[in-house]
């Protein structure tokens, strides 16, 4: 953009060219009667800058959103949670808004967006999710000066409808544990089970996170996959996840026997390498946890027990723990929670039952 400052008698004119019309003529736009040439310039200034953003702001969303994913956003959060990410801008929010500028993006737009995602199937917490993104994007915009205003901020995203976990009961846990009994990854699901890991937590497991003498087990890394980088190990960052938790005397027998096996068969796997992997593939590597869902999804089959995902074995550790009269923080600390108030909540049906059962202790109690 040109621009040039004019003194005409005593005050000054300004005279700027802000672009050329469909016919390629220069527009040009004029202001005069400024007293002095300070007044001038602020205001040739406050024009370029106007202009500039009128221009910036028309950038199409799929081209400000991967340069914000991988200039900005990527940086700020743990890899696995950036690949995650990059899927869904790619598979909803590049192949919606597309070539829309930015300027042009509207609360309406946004709910049309949300509406249609609902339509196709998609779960109101992944919509929200999706919601949660687009604002994200969106608040960079208006904070590099790109757009006025953010208008997710207007528009309606679905209410989260909360998918209360009902996983096994006792007898349906003891059924499956006796179905998978002496099967490759039995031990696998006993610590699931016992001890509410996460499965990428459970397979990044060395022998040296194991203290079988004191029944502790220290957990430091987590393996999961990630789109376009394949298998990754990445160490656990916050204080709650990277934690130590206690294991019972059975769980410390299944994992001798279970060191003991893997001693053994490791001789007959060519190409072995030994890393110290608690659950290792067979050439001792960190295993798949795709591989290890299908393992699963198999056993369950055969034990004729309801199908649930291996994150519903932690729910079950946490419920049947609480149920036993276990103090919250422990369970908490257990599933590496960031706060003993994210238990509850998510353990609500059990936590009611806690409550009516620590009034008639109470009751119990005072009229002795």
């Amino acid at each position: 953009m040109k621009g040039s400052i004019t003194k005409r008698g005593s005050s000054y004119s300004v005279r700027v060219d802000i672009g050329k019309d469909h016919n390629g003529r220069r527009i040009q736009k004029s202001k005069s009667g400024f007293r002095t040439k300070r007044d001038a310039q602020e205001y040739l200034n406050q024009l370029w800058m106007d202009t500039q953003r009128r221009e910036l702001s028309e950038e199409p969303f799929d081209q400000f959103v991967e340069k914000w994913f991988h200039t900005f956003y990527r940086r700020n959060v743990a890899e696995t949670t950036a690949g995650n990410r990059w899927y869904l801008i790619q598979k909803h929010l590049v192949t919606y808004f597309g070539q829309t500028q930015l300027n042009h993006i509207t609360a309406r737009m946004l709910d049309e967006f949300y509406n249609e995602k609902l339509d196709e199937g998609l779960s109101t917490k992944t919509v929200r999710e999706l919601h949660n993104l687009l604002n994200s994007v969106l608040s960079q915009a208006v904070k590099w000066s790109l757009l006025e205003n953010n208008p997710v901020l207007v528009a309606t995203p679905p209410k989260v409808r909360s998918k209360e976990s009902t996983p096994w009961n006792q007898a349906q846990t003891e059924q499956f544990l006796q179905a998978i009994q002496g099967k490759p990854d039995e031990t696998f699901f006993i610590l699931a089970i016992f001890t509410g890991m996460r499965k990428g937590e459970l397979l990044g497991l060395k022998w040296n996170d194991i203290n079988l003498v004191k029944g502790k087990i220290h957990l430091r890394r987590s393996v999961a996959r990630v789109k376009g980088k394949g298998l990754i190990v990445k160490d656990l960052k916050t204080k709650k996840s990277k934690r130590q938790i206690s294991i019972s005397p059975y769980v410390v027998k299944v994992l001798t026997e279970h060191r003991q096996v893997q001693g053994r068969e490791k001789s007959q796997f060519f190409g072995y390498r030994e890393e110290g992997i608690v659950f290792p593939t067979n050439k001792g590597m960190y295993k798949d946890p795709n591989n290890i869902l299908r393992t699963f999804n198999r056993y369950i089959e055969k034990a004729e027990v309801p199908k649930i995902t291996i994150h519903d074995l932690r729910h079950l550790h946490a419920t049947l723990m609480l149920e036993s009269g276990v103090n919250p923080k422990i369970v908490a600390e257990r599933l590496g929670h960031s706060r003993v108030g994210v238990t509850l909540d998510l353990y609500s049906h059990v936590s009611s039952d806690i409550q009516e059962e620590a009034a008639i202790r109470f009751e119990e109690a005072f009229f002795q």
